[in-house]
């Protein structure tokens, strides 16, 4: 909200004594109070200071961070120093890493991990987090940075148990002091089969290997990574500007009330902190951030960045301590360190075994991380029962090379361990019984207590220049080549939402058409074959890559080919063979037919005809058999009846070429909504309705002749052409495709006798006739009609001529001389 400066008038005296106030409005900006499309969110995360300016500024001077090669990080130098200072490796040599080429790129990434894994995206202009696919993501970071409305920022792919993570090796001392390879039960990390973070699928602290995605402007503020975890971090592509801030008790009191405020957009922690240091990290350049150290980050340019998180027993007491600022700052547990405290048992019971032989674990987990009671089948007969059990410690082919030992036997713990135990035991004593977290895998929590206390206070004047050995004291032992894993065991059910039983949805039974079409295939030739998405059609704003759901799955209306083909799976349907194209011959090609849709070969036809070719489909037309009207008994959908009535002779009728006449009148005295058929003069008379309308019908002593012309019917018997498919002896309904002129006339015919009815008197015409008259004067519907259906009454004169007897007759010659007619011109 913009600044506003107001003046108060006070109020003057009138002449009356009455105070007289100021009608002068006050001075001031003008309050605004749209927003401009700036969401809530943007508004609560803006920032009140000028990045660049801190980019730029020479107040973070200090000088903390250390400059090492890479063979000086050696697990001695961590048992001296403890690990308390960050450090920065110019070169990879000497640090035991493994990267992929420098041009692996974000595409890469996504082929690697799939390109539908769901990535947490931070929102910069709010720091908040969203999700994306990466499909979705590569396409963001593609995009030029003139062109991208937000920025966004990819920090939490943690790309383990994926394709990529062969390509990446950490550093080689991180593994000797990581938790989750020396702490954690071995067979449990061997169980997990998920490649994502999903909390419920995880056998373990999945937090590794990371990839960190940043495009130009991206900055990210100052955090401590999740509980009091180290990092390591190796910049494969790109450039970064850290932010460090050392972990004094005053500096993270500072912290912590920084978080606290809710307002960290208006204050650049740096500036208030103590000793903060600005540096600069450039391409191939690894990095080691200790437990605690307060940083930000800022990204100049689009930067490709591999990384992970590791707890180690060198630095207890800060973990321990910013676990805490955690909880007092009310951290959501998904932005946590996984299974922390059931980290720090374990990390006890390590400890206690290690240094003594003594195992909390239950039998389950000692016989597949340690070899305790690991049994091997006898060579002679492996189904047998016959066991040859293992020493305790695990493995036949000889342990690893156990802890270092002085001839007196006794190992001397480094004094950043021995304090990092104290801290840990007096941290887990101090838990509330709930939130004790003891794991499944620990059996007897307070004898395990009670022991390593008992062993720290033996250990509590060791010889710090004896510890210095340069070898971890946790190990595993090796396991025998014959080893196998465990299962991993089968996930739970996921709860469902809801208990209504879902209806399956009905399916549609297959048709005959359906077989016979086949999905036709793009050209990939034509100009729209080989144009972009557009990105505004319906179709573009559906499809996931522009951030639709992608539910309609269809290709961009700018992209839908021109001259779709059929597919190479298509085959002839009647020998078969595919697409004989190599041949030259054109009767050999694959041809479509677009009314019956059976695909064939030219040549493979055996009615005799030419078919006609779609000159704007390719392999398209439409075949002989439905040019010349034949239709297929197994086609559905082509000319078909429209009611199945009794069935008739399956005699061959011949149909002469002329046209047919459709004659109602005194003979013969036929329903009109059963098929009705008669032979006379070589005429096959056959109508029909949908639905049957038995209930009207002409009488017999109806004097009214209705003609009607229509095209002549196939040679093919009809009874045959409504048999269906797979049963001869019963007669179905079937779709009608489309309306014929029959059926259209027949249906008029039909309207116009509604009068006439079984039982009614249709010899009164007078009646009618007078009506009818009195409709006319009227200007009624009787009087619109008549001249609108002039031409299936024969004519458009008076309406006396068009009624009564008279009428009836002079219809009746009009349709006899109008067949003489049509006789004369067939003939």
């Amino acid at each position: 909200m913009s600044s506003q400066t107001t003046v108060a008038k006070q109020p003057s005296m009138a002449d009356d004594g009455r105070p007289r106030h100021s009608t002068r409005l006050r001075t001031g900006t003008r309050r605004r109070y749209h927003d401009d499309g700036i969401s809530d969110e943007e508004i609560d995360g803006r920032r009140m200071f000028d990045l660049e300016d801190k980019v730029h500024s020479e107040r973070f001077s200090s000088d903390r961070v250390v400059r090492m090669e890479g063979k000086d990080l050696t697990y001695e130098y961590i048992q001296r120093g403890g690990l308390r200072d960050p450090i920065i490796f110019e070169k990879p040599d000497g640090l035991g890493i493994k990267m992929p080429d420098p041009d692996f790129s974000v595409n890469d990434v996504k082929n690697f991990v799939g390109s539908r894994r769901m990535v947490d995206v931070m929102d910069v202009s709010t720091q908040k987090g969203t999700e994306m696919s990466m499909a979705q993501w590569r396409r963001y970071y593609e995009t030029p940075h003139s062109q991208r409305d937000k920025l966004y920022n990819v920090i939490s792919l943690e790309f383990s148990h994926t394709k990529l993570e062969n390509l990446v090796q950490r550093p080689a001392t991180v593994d000797m002091i990581d938790w989750v390879d020396n702490m954690w039960p071995r067979h449990l990390k061997e169980r997990q089969r998920d490649s994502t973070n999903s909390i419920t699928d995880m056998q373990y602290p999945k937090v590794q290997k990371y990839c960190l995605m940043s495009v130009q402007g991206c900055f990210t503020d100052f955090h401590i990574d999740f509980g009091g975890t180290s990092v390591w971090y190796h910049l494969l592509r790109g450039c970064k500007v850290f932010w460090l801030i050392p972990p004094t008790p005053q500096n993270l009191e500072l912290y912590e009330n920084w978080v606290l405020s809710g307002k960290q957009g208006d204050v650049f922690l740096g500036d208030r902190a103590s000793d903060c240091q600005r540096i600069e990290l450039k391409q191939g350049y690894t990095f080691i951030i200790p437990s605690g150290w307060i940083h930000a980050v800022y990204t100049p340019v689009d930067t490709l960045v591999f990384g992970g998180n590791f707890l180690h027993s060198f630095n207890v007491p800060m973990q321990l301590h910013i676990s805490s600022i955690e909880d007092r700052t009310r951290v959501p547990a998904k932005f946590r360190y996984p299974f922390y405290f059931e980290m720090c048992w374990y990390a006890l019971e390590r400890y206690v075994f290690s240094l003594t032989g003594t195992s909390y674990l239950t039998p389950e987990f000692q016989k597949h991380s340690l070899g305790i009671g690991l049994k091997k089948p006898s060579p002679t007969d492996p189904a047998s029962g016959d066991m040859d059990d293992m020493d305790e410690g695990g493995s036949s082919d000889g342990d690893t090379e156990a802890f270092p030992k002085l001839p007196g036997g006794k190992v001397h713990l480094a004094p950043f361990e021995l304090e990092g135990m104290w801290n840990l035991l007096g941290k887990l004593e101090a838990l509330p019984s709930n939130k004790k977290c003891v794991p499944a895998g620990i059996h007897n929590a307070p004898a395990l207590l009670t022991h390593i206390k008992a062993l720290l206070k033996e250990h509590a004047n060791d010889n710090p220049k004896l510890s210095y050995t340069g070898k971890p004291i946790i190990t595993w032992p090796k396991r025998p080549s014959w080893y196998q894993p465990p299962p991993p065991p089968v996930p739970p059910p996921r709860p469902k939402l809801a208990t209504t039983p879902v209806v399956p949805r009905p399916q549609k039974p297959a048709s005959s058409m359906s077989v016979l079409r086949r999905r036709r295939v793009r050209c990939k030739r034509c100009e729209a074959c080989m144009r972009a998405e557009c990105g505004d059609c319906n179709f573009c704003r559906d499809m996931k890559k522009f951030g639709g759901p992608g539910k309609l799955k269809q290709t961009c209306v700018l992209r839908q080919c021109l001259a779709p083909g059929l597919p190479l799976s298509a085959v002839c349907e009647v020998c078969q063979e595919p697409n004989q194209d190599d041949t030259g011959d054109q009767t050999l090609l694959l041809m479509e037919c677009s009314n019956c849709a059976e695909i064939v070969h030219p040549a493979c036809l055996t009615v005799q005809g030419d078919g006609v070719m779609n000159n704007d489909l390719p392999s398209c037309w439409e075949c002989p058999k439905c040019v010349l009207g034949i239709t297929d008994q197994e086609s559905s959908g082509s000319d078909e009846s429209l009611v199945v009535g009794p069935r008739r002779s399956q005699q061959q009728y011949d149909f002469p070429e002329g046209p047919l006449v459709l004659r109602l009148g005194p003979r013969p005295s036929t329903s009109l909504g059963n098929l009705a058929g008669s032979q006379q003069g070589g005429e096959l008379v056959r109508c029909g309705f949908l639905p049957p309308l038995s209930s009207c019908s002409f009488s017999s002593s109806s004097s009214a002749s209705l003609l009607l012309v229509a095209a002549p019917l196939p040679s093919q018997p009809i009874s045959s052409r409504l048999t269906p498919k797979g049963d001869k002896s019963k007669l179905l309904p079937l779709k009608r495709k489309s309306a014929t002129l029959l059926d259209s006339r027949i249906a008029k015919i039909y309207r116009r006798n509604q009068h006439s009815r079984e039982g009614d008197d249709s010899g009164s015409d007078d009646e009618e006739v007078s009506r009818r008259r009195k409709l006319h004067a009227r200007g009624g519907p009787s009087s619109r009609r008549s001249h609108r259906r002039g031409l299936l009454k024969g004519g458009g004169g008076p309406p006396g001529q068009q009624s009564g007897g008279h009428g009836h007759e002079r219809l009746r010659n009009e349709n006899e001389a109008w067949h003489r007619g049509s006789e004369g011109a067939a003939a």
